[in-house]
């Protein structure tokens, strides 16, 4: 499926992203085919409202560029402010349907993993983020020093929908958050050959659901996919 706009409010916007695409451009300098360059072709506003990096427009949180699915999107600065502060409260909730397999095969700088599955009735995966690899490309879970991301905790909520379908819900993420508390926990992603997954052409993360507060009328929204 093609990106797509899924929600249109008045200081609000939530698209549907494809898998294959970037959130929003690497660089000031290169803005090729995102997220954000499809949604400002409907939408030129929501590059006047930004944080730190003004080409990110407003873009609230990004997905990786091989998980599809929802992302909010603010259309003015004072929306814009209002979910940053909502997303550094944890008031922004996301959901994501994972495709997983069972038995890591990837085992290189992950702590003990020590909670425990399987996840019928639910699972909470916490841990403390480090960077790993060739130029930090990947992350692990760490429990054992929290210097780590700030000495922030992240935390997973993990519920297994069917037999190779997980629900995860989290708040405020980190960098491959659920790829790597899944992987951690011995089911990695479908397709995410990055941490242990088998090999596909069809990327096992969706992001299917997002609730959060209307800045404009403080009325809470829940959009799925």
């Amino acid at each position: 499926m093609t990106t797509r706009l899924l929600f249109e409010g008045p200081d609000t916007l939530v698209f549907w992203k494809e898998s294959g695409i970037p959130s929003v451009p690497l660089r000031t300098t290169i803005d090729g085919r995102t997220l954000l360059s499809i949604a400002a072709a409907y939408y030129p506003e929501i590059r006047c409202c930004h944080g730190t990096n003004e080409w990110e427009g407003g873009v609230i949180h990004r997905l990786d560029n091989l998980t599809k699915g929802l992302v909010l999107i603010a259309r003015n600065q004072k929306a814009y402010d209002a979910l940053m502060q909502q997303q550094k409260k944890d008031m922004i909730q996301k959901e994501y349907r994972a495709t997983v397999t069972s038995g890591r095969s990837l085992d290189e700088g992950f702590e003990d993993y020590p909670y425990t599955n399987p996840f019928d009735g639910g699972c909470l995966i916490t841990s403390y983020f480090r960077s790993f690899g060739p130029g930090g490309k990947s992350v692990r879970p760490v429990v054992s020093n929290k210097r780590y991301a700030e000495g922030r905790i992240y935390t997973t909520m993990v519920e297994k929908e069917e037999a190779d379908v997980l629900r995860c819900t989290i708040t405020r993420g980190f960098r491959h958050q659920i790829r790597a508390h899944l992987a951690w926990s011995g089911y990695p992603i479908k397709g995410d050959t990055q941490y242990g997954g088998e090999p596909s052409d069809d990327f096992g993360l969706e992001a299917v659901s997002i609730s959060y507060i209307e800045p404009c009328s403080g009325r809470k929204l829940t959009i799925t996919a």
